[in-house]
């Protein structure tokens, strides 16, 4: 499994231009809520919980209905950062939590 510190370095080798003190917090929340390991394709769900884990970041209290609620270009941002790790071949992992609700799309 891959570690916070890993996870950021993986985003600056993808070139995401996001700021090194901020790269660290997104990693931490995601590598908290599940573990980074070898990309594999995401289920709806699987997805939602980590652009969550990620978007909690900047709203620390948003709720998955926030996130119904925001418009999808509000989102990308968060779509980016997961997709620059599965560039590098990284990706969440089965959830630490239970069930999710809904989808995003």
């Amino acid at each position: 499994m891959w570690d916070t510190e890993d996870v950021v370095h993986a985003w600056n080798r993808a070139g995401n231009p996001t700021p090194h003190h901020l790269l660290g917090l997104y990693a931490q929340a995601l590598t908290t809520e599940r573990p980074v390991g070898a990309y594999h394709t995401l289920r709806e769900d699987q997805e939602d919980r980590a652009i969550l884990a990620l978007y909690r970041v900047d709203r620390p209290h948003a709720t998955f209905a926030d996130l119904y609620q925001a418009p999808p270009l509000a989102l990308s941002s968060y779509h980016q950062l997961l997709h620059d790790l599965a560039r590098e071949g990284l990706g969440p992992l089965e959830s630490h939590s239970g069930p999710a609700v809904g989808g995003l799309r």
